[in-house]
């Protein structure tokens, strides 16, 4: 895949127009905002930093990155492995299905796309009991698998969580779209300096640390009224 090619394919994985079902879900903003506790994009910035910083930098993206090299090597082993282990830190239910439900769709439209590459036996390992298809998972492996550079690949992941919980909050708050982009642009250094943290990790180093966001995401489910998933 040459350059060109891979901006394009990391532009649709990323785009909001991508059937992966991510506008279903608030990862808990949701019961943030029915709490009061979100109410502007200051306060909506807040909550997404601590989603990345404490769910996403040393857990999701790390997942992503171990992923990525697992596909990249062949390994599909590997990737049932790591799904295995990812399925273990997800201790919210509706967090855990969530990344489940993302992932199997995003295998599915993958193997559609690209009916040769390793999205096509991972479909085939979702069918059966071994595999759960959690969603960091399978896209560090598509990514890999159809030759997307890991940079690439990791930035394209945190953008297309952060653009899902922005449109969220614009929804929720509610926001103007102007203040949704703003928000967008000044969480890039955050963004871009996961990607760099997340380098010379490896499995030893994976941890989540969101107590509040775990609690408000459990909470979820017993709103009187609810928008979305989670």
């Amino acid at each position: 895949m040459d350059e060109a090619e891979q901006f394009l394919t990391t532009l649709q994985l990323g785009d909001s127009f991508f059937p992966s079902g991510a506008f279903a879900y608030s990862s808990g903003l949701e019961t943030f905002v029915s709490g009061g506790l979100v109410r502007s994009r200051e306060h909506l910035m807040r909550f997404i930093e601590s989603y990345l910083l404490g769910l996403a930098g040393r857990n999701d993206l790390l997942f992503v990155k171990l992923s990525w090299y697992g596909a990249a090597s062949g390994n599909l082993d590997e990737i049932v492995r790591l799904d295995r282990l990812i399925h273990a830190t997800k201790l919210v239910a509706e967090l855990r299905g969530a990344s489940t439900q993302m992932g199997r769709q995003l295998a599915k439209v993958m193997k559609g796309l690209y009916p040769l590459s390793i999205a096509g036996s991972l479909w085939q390992r979702l069918d059966g009991p071994g595999m759960e298809g959690h969603h960091p998972v399978v896209f560090g492996a598509v990514c890999g698998g159809i030759g997307v550079e890991l940079d690439k690949t990791l930035l394209t992941y945190l953008y297309a969580g952060v653009s899902s919980l922005v449109s969220a909050g614009v929804r929720l708050i509610p926001l103007g779209h102007s203040d949704g982009q703003l928000a967008l642009n000044d969480l890039k250094p955050l963004m871009m300096r996961l990607v760099k943290a997340v380098g010379p990790l490896g499995e030893a180093d994976i941890s989540t640390f969101a107590p509040a966001l775990e609690v408000r995401a459990m909470q979820h489910e017993d709103l009187f009224t609810r928008l979305f998933k989670s």
